[in-house]
């Protein structure tokens, strides 16, 4: 099969269905199908995937998260407010991925070689984790691509989300996400779609929600 078989298409989903839900035995078959496409610096993979199932509860103190870093964000629009409707898939995910950091130590071969050099390994420094994000979130969004071929395959669907609190303490306070120590870099929702962004727009919407042209993105240079 195709990369484009697979990766076209994927679309954004709005809501999931309700009556159909991955297994967990689905689910990790799409992580374990996923996970060694993946690349890493050094094959340090410096993330945690943090895997949640259905809980309707916890997802939709997720989803409120998100609502509330939006608002926060565009400050006071008055009665131009309205709930975004592409963050609704966090609220009916069955499945949810939530990407934060992770003080990842050397493999041999790595701990060897910066013996050798003198090479600091600052993928193990806690410490680092702020200096260390920008890069770091590369690679989580090639995992996050492996596992959406995975997830295509399947017959299911996956949405991402990076409208979320950058502070530790509003993860602290929601509660229902002790594991967060630092805050995430993606959160990936998995199911079955029952309704899509696209499903969601007018034509003329369609029309005008285009894509950068792909000289705007890729220039050739001499």
């Amino acid at each position: 099969m195709a990369i484009q078989d697979s990766l076209s298409k994927r679309a954004n989903v709005v809501n999931y269905s309700k009556m159909v839900i991955p297994t967990k035995a689905e689910i990790l078959k799409i992580l374990e199908t996923g996970y060694p496409l993946a690349t890493s610096k050094q094959n340090a993979f410096p993330y945690k995937v943090w895997v949640l199932g259905p809980n309707e509860e916890r997802s939709e103190k997720l989803y409120e998260m998100t609502e509330q870093n939006k608002i926060d964000f565009d400050g006071d629009v008055g009665e131009k407010y309205h709930a975004n409707p592409n963050l609704k898939h966090v609220k009916s995910a069955p499945w949810t991925l939530i990407i934060t950091p992770r003080v990842a130590p050397p493999n041999p071969f790595a701990a060897e070689q910066c013996e050798k050099t003198g090479t600091q390994w600052e993928m193990g420094r806690e410490d680092f984790i702020p200096d260390g994000r920008e890069s770091w979130a590369i690679e989580v969004g090639m995992v996050a691509k492996t596992i959406t071929g995975a997830v295509m395959d399947a017959d299911l669907d996956t949405s991402y989300c990076i409208c979320f609190p950058k502070q530790i303490e509003k993860w602290e306070a929601a509660g229902d996400f002790p594991f967060v120590k630092y805050f995430p870099y993606l959160i990936q929702t998995i199911g079955k779609a029952s309704l899509y962004k696209w499903q969601n727009m007018s034509a003329d919407g369609l029309k005008k929600d285009t894509r950068a042209p792909f000289d705007d993105v890729f220039e050739f240079v001499d």
